[in-house]
């Protein structure tokens, strides 16, 4: 509860005062200085999709990231991590451990920060810039947790808001599902083997779907096919 008030009071701040962020950052992109960190996998006119990994106990160096709204995957189960943001004044915010397929929606502000892992394991998960939403838009701000049951099929919109929808799909019991909402495009990440229609996704694989027939979530073999889908209405 703390680490959401004080991020919620952060985004407040440079909401109504964007020079104080903008003022510190030190200039550096982490997709040029940090490619085995931040690596990006798919950008459009939605979305910018950028695959982060940070090694156990690894430390990186200051680098920037964009101000726009944010939504974040994660792909691993996933130990603390703290961020050193390089500020006036300067704070320190630490992550708490993430479960693999929780996500987190953020309403988006500049930073620039060094990150330092706690543990001893990895953490994996993406970065979603949402381009079509602007900077500072209230009511933005979720966590979603991961479900208890991972063994029963259901789709379940998790987060709705006019400009975004994510929707959690479990296909079980050798049986398949049609997407609902086909006229609007969307993104699939996955969190175990998921076959569709024209390709086959392992765990932590995405997949856009422009608008048009529907989608079908094949679950033939018998396992549990996990995964998160980001819907993009139209923008009014």
């Amino acid at each position: 509860m703390r680490l959401r008030q004080l991020l919620q009071r952060v985004s407040l701040v440079l909401f109504f005062f964007p020079g104080l962020a903008s003022a510190q950052l030190s200039g550096v992109d982490p997709l040029r200085a940090l490619p085995a960190n931040y690596k990006l996998v798919l950008e459009n006119a939605w979305v910018r999709v950028v695959h982060v990994r940070y090694g156990p106990r690894e430390k990186l160096p200051v680098h920037d990231h964009s101000e726009r709204a944010t939504v974040y995957v994660y792909l691993s189960d996933s130990p603390p991590v703290q961020f050193r943001h390089i500020e006036k004044p300067p704070f320190a915010l630490t992550r708490p451990p993430q479960k693999a397929g929780a996500f987190r929606v953020s309403p988006g502000r500049l930073e620039s920060h060094e990150v330092e892992n706690l543990g001893d394991s990895e953490s994996q998960f993406l970065r979603l810039e949402l381009k079509q939403i602007p900077l500072g838009m209230q009511n933005l701000f979720q966590r979603g947790a991961v479900p208890a049951v991972l063994s029963t099929t259901r789709l379940a919109k998790e987060y709705v808001r006019p400009q975004l929808a994510i929707e959690r799909v479990l296909v079980a019991d050798h049986r398949a599902v049609s997407l609902d909402d086909p006229a609007i495009p969307s993104l699939l990440i996955a969190f175990s083997e998921v076959h569709l229609p024209s390709a086959t996704l392992h765990a932590g694989e995405i997949h856009w779907l422009d608008a048009g027939p529907t989608t079908t979530i094949d679950n033939a073999d018998g396992s549990v096919a996990h995964l998160l889908r980001l819907e993009f209405p139209p923008v009014k």
